[in-house]
């Protein structure tokens, strides 16, 4: 396999910074704060035309029961997932990967995959350049996919074997493995050790809603302290 002769050692200058700021992130905020809007106004739409195109309406006592079903599942989540994807995402990941979704199995794959075959890291302009790029590539593709899947994905599934169909549910564990095991080789300790407790706390009896939050913090403040941890040897240095 050929190396990777791709230059990784670009220094971001203040210049650079202040430039990449002006002409792209305040841009990308406002068509990102544009197009989410509009995409939550179009989700209303279903419920619009069967309250108004077949008659249907649910009471306002059915709305509220819904809406604080759905607000007890998930708030929690709408404060620490977009903490646990931003920091490999960024944000213009953040806006397209919430408007496209499939953010862990799709789109967060695709992007490290990018970073990894350009040489870049995460948290530098280049890589949140590249990673946005391979996000809307996968979004096309996956488009694409899912189009030809809801054309003509009833007579692939009849011809297939049942083994193969089964295997299906195997598609999401392989591909976290995959991103897992490509952090493995930069970080040793750090992933296995993320890995371990994330399962612990997936058979620690607690509320399930829970769960997901505390992975994120425990995360969070384990990688602040290996940073930490690392600064220090490199300052001894």
């Amino acid at each position: 396999m050929a190396e990777n002769n791709v230059n990784t050692t670009v220094v971001e200058t203040p210049e650079m910074e202040k430039r990449f700021h002006d002409e792209y992130t305040v841009k990308m905020i406002r068509s990102g704060r544009l197009t989410t809007l509009i995409a939550a106004l179009l989700t209303f739409l279903p419920a619009l035309y069967l309250w108004f195109g077949l008659g249907i309406k649910p009471t306002w006592s059915q709305i509220g029961s819904g809406w604080a079903i759905i607000l007890s599942s998930y708030f929690l989540i709408y404060f620490f997932e977009p903490l646990g994807f931003y920091p490999q995402m960024g944000l213009s990941g953040i806006y397209v990967g919430y408007l496209a979704g499939n953010i862990p199995s799709v789109r967060l794959p695709a992007m490290l995959a990018a970073r990894a075959a350009c040489g870049v890291e995460a948290g530098t302009k280049r890589g949140e350049l590249i990673g946005t790029i391979a996000i809307g590539v996968s979004v096309f593709t996956n488009l694409f996919f899912v189009t030809l899947a809801a054309v003509s994905g009833v007579y692939i599934l009849e011809v297939l074997p049942p083994f193969v169909i089964n295997a299906f549910d195997f598609c999401l564990p392989a591909i976290l493995g995959c991103v897992m095991a490509q952090y493995w080789s930069k970080q040793k300790v750090f992933t296995p050790l993320i890995f371990v407790i994330c399962m612990a706390i997936e058979y620690i009896p607690m509320p399930s809603w829970f769960k997901f939050p505390s992975a994120i913090i425990i995360s969070l403040i384990l990688g602040y302290a290996f940073y930490q941890m690392k600064k220090k040897k490199a300052a001894e240095a």
